[in-house]
C-alpha cells in the first residue's frame, strides 16, 4: 500500500473526497507498493481504485481520466535501499559531523535511479527488481561503472562479491533499457589504461549506453583511515580530457553522437576552457557537471541587457572554481545603471579547501567569508547549494537563518538571466 501524503487541491483525488493519511492498495487489480507502482498503473485511462482509509475502512472508487492526469496526489519520499559497497572515494565516508541527516543515507536503489537520477552500482539488485525493470520500462536509470575491469571495479567499490558490470549492462541493454553512467576517476587507479578500456567498452553499448561522464574524485578533509586518494593535477586533469575528447571525436564520427564527456571540475583543474555548448549534444548529464558552465554562458550571452535598472548594491558568492567563470561573465553586468555587484569567492572550510565547488558551499561558511564585509542591498548564492525541495543548505542551516545572521536578505540563483531578474526586481523594493 501507498500512503497519500498530500493533495493538490481542485484535483481529481480532492474531487473523490480522498485525503492525506489515506492509502492506496490497488488500481485495476494491481497491488501498489510504491510511487513507481503508481506511475506506472495511474496511466490508464479507466480506473478502479482501492483505498484503506485513515480510518480503517476498505473503499472502492471508479474514474475516467486522461492518461498523463496522475489525479495530484502527492506521497512521502521512498525508503531507499542501502548501498552494501565501500568505495575507497564514498564522499558520505568523508562527510564531517553536522550536517543535514539525509546525507549520511548510502543509497544504491534502483527504484531511485529512476525517480530521481540517482547513481547506482547494480550491486544489490535481486532478480524481482530485474524484472520489475524490464517490465514496467524504468528507463533510463543511472549507473556508476568507474571501471569496466571486474578485479579493479571490485576494489573500487569494496565489494568483492560485486558481479561483472558490463554482464549487468548488456542485460539491461538487450532489455530495451537506456542507461547514463558515470566513471569517477581517481588519480593512478582508474585513469590512464584503465579509462581508455572502460570508454571503449562503454561506448560499444551505443545507443543503449546514452552517455558517459568522467568526474575527478572529490577529497574532503576527513579521510581519516580512508584510502589514500589524492585529487588531480592541472596535468593529470589535461591528459583525462584530452583522452575523453579524443575517444568521443572517434565515436561521433562513427555513429553520430559523441556521448563521452569530461565533467566542467576537470577543465577548471586543467586551466582550459569548457566546450562550447553544442559540444555537450542534448545536455544528458548536468546535473553531474558536465556542462553546467557551458550552460551557464549561453545563458549569459543570450540574456538581453537593460540600460538601467532601479539602484541596487549585491553581493553574489560563488566557489573557488566557478570564480574565475562567473567573474568573466559578470562583467556585462557593468552596462547597466543602477546596478552595483560584488563576487566573492568562499573557501570550503566545511569539507576542506580541496573541495572548490560552489554547491557544496554551506551556509556557516558563507558566513564567515561575508562577516564583517559590505554586502549592500541583497547576497545571491548559488541554487545548487540549497536542497531540492527546500532552502536549506547542506550543515542544515536555512537561507533564512543566513540572511539574520547577515542582515542582509539573501536569494539563490543558478542561470545569468535568474541574477539579472532578481536584479531587476529587488532594486525596485529598495528603491521604493
Amino acid at each position: 500500500m501507498l500512503e497519500i501524503a498530500d493533495i493538490v487541491p481542485g484535483s481529481a483525488a480532492e474531487g473523490l473526497g480522498l485525503r492525506k493519511g489515506d492509502r492506496i492498495v490497488s488500481l485495476n487489480g494491481e497491488e501498489v507498493h510504491d510511487v513507481i507502482d503508481y506511475q506506472f498503473l495511474v496511466a490508464d485511462e479507466h480506473l478502479s481504485i482501492t483505498l484503506l482509509t485513515r480510518e480503517g475502512r476498505y473503499r472502492t472508487f471508479t474514474l475516467d481520466k486522461e492518461p498523463d492526469d496522475t489525479m495530484g496526489l502527492q506521497f512521502a519520499p521512498l525508503r531507499i535501499s542501502r548501498c552494501r559497497n565501500k568505495c575507497i572515494f564514498c564522499f558520505v565516508d568523508q562527510m564531517p559531523v553536522g550536517c543535514r541527516k539525509s546525507l549520511y543515507v548510502k543509497d544504491d536503489d534502483y527504484r531511485a535511479s529512476f525517480l530521481y537520477g540517482n547513481y547506482i552500482t547494480l550491486g544489490a539488485l535481486s532478480e524481482s527488481g530485474w524484472q520489475r525493470i524490464f517490465n514496467q520500462r524504468l528507463s533510463p536509470l543511472y549507473i556508476s561503472v568507474h571501471s569496466t575491469d571486474p578485479a579493479l571495479r571490485s576494489f573500487i567499490i569494496g565489494n568483492r562479491r560485486a558481479p561483472d558490470i558490463m554482464t549487468n549492462l548488456r542485460r539491461l541493454a538487450e532489455g530495451g533499457i537506456r542507461m547514463h553512467t558515470q566513471v569517477v576517476l581517481c588519480p593512478g587507479v582508474n585513469d590512464g589504461r584503465f579509462l581508455d578500456r572502460t570508454l571503449d567498452a562503454l561506448s560499444g553499448l551505443f545507443p543503449a549506453v546514452s552517455s558517459v561522464a568522467g568526474v575527478p574524485v572529490g577529497v574532503t578533509a576527513f579521510r581519516k583511515g580512508l584510502y589514500p586518494l589524492k585529487t588531480f593535477t592541472a596535468r593529470e586533469a589535461r591528459t583525462v580530457i584530452e583522452t575523453i575528447i579524443r575517444l568521443g571525436s572517434e565515436l561521433k564520427k562513427r555513429v553520430g553522437a559523441r556521448i563521452l564527456f569530461a565533467s566542467d571540475e576537470f577543465y577548471i583543474k586543467a586551466g582550459l576552457p569548457v566546450p562550447p555548448a553544442s559540444f555537450y549534444e542534448d545536455f544528458p548529464q548536468i546535473e553531474n557537471g558536465v556542462g553546467m558552465v557551458a550552460d551557464f554562458l549561453r545563458d549569459a550571452g543570450r540574456t538581453r541587457l537593460p540600460a538601467r535598472i532601479a539602484p541596487l548594491k549585491a553581493t553574489i558568492v560563488t566557489g573557488a572554481s566557478f570564480s574565475p567563470v562567473l567573474k568573466n561573465t559578470l562583467a556585462r553586468l557593468k552596462r547597466v545603471q543602477g546596478l552595483a555587484v560584488k563576487l566573492v569567492a568562499v573557501q570550503n572550510r566545511f569539507f576542506g579547501p580541496a573541495v572548490t565547488v560552489a554547491g557544496l558551499l554551506t551556509g556557516c561558511d558563507i558566513a564567515a567569508a561575508l562577516e564583517g564585509k559590505r554586502t549592500g542591498d541583497v547576497v545571491i548564492v548559488s541554487a545548487d547549494a540549497l536542497k531540492e525541495d527546500e532552502q536549506v543548505f547542506l550543515d542544515g542551516m536555512s537561507l533564512d537563518r543566513l540572511g539574520e545572521l547577515l542582515k542582509v536578505r539573501v536569494f539563490p540563483a543558478r542561470r545569468f538571466q535568474d541574477i539579472l531578474a532578481l536584479a531587476k526586481r529587488e532594486g525596485g523594493r529598495t528603491s521604493s
